[in-house]
């Protein structure tokens, strides 16, 4: 299994999630977070903005379908055809286990 953790700009996070659902990966968690990426935040005019409002998409999928679900992310997460500093981020990790709570049984 692969937890696939995406931090994406917040007008494109229901777009991604809805792709993924179409797709048939509906399970997914997303929350909003603060962060900056290389270029060390934003400046506009005087005004220096350290910290950049982002949503993070986090998914667990298995092995086959990892390569799948990265690239619907990639897809519909960038604002254009070459993409633009601050589109995001996708990472992908192994996942040992997942365990159903209301169950208890080893399972994704």
């Amino acid at each position: 299994m692969k937890m696939i953790k995406a931090i994406v700009r917040p007008e494109k996070a229901a777009l991604v999630l809805d792709k993924l659902c179409d797709a048939g990966f509906r399970a997914a968690t997303k929350f909003s977070i603060l962060g900056r990426g290389k270029q060390r935040g934003l400046k506009v005019e005087d005004v220096y903005y350290d910290e950049i409002p982002k949503e993070m998409i986090m998914l667990v999928v298995e092995d086959s379908d990892a390569d799948k679900v990265v690239d619907i992310i990639k897809e519909e997460a960038r604002t254009s055809e070459e993409g633009y500093f601050g589109d995001g981020k996708i990472f992908v990790q192994d996942v040992e286990r997942a365990i159903t709570v209301s169950v208890g049984k080893e399972e994704l």
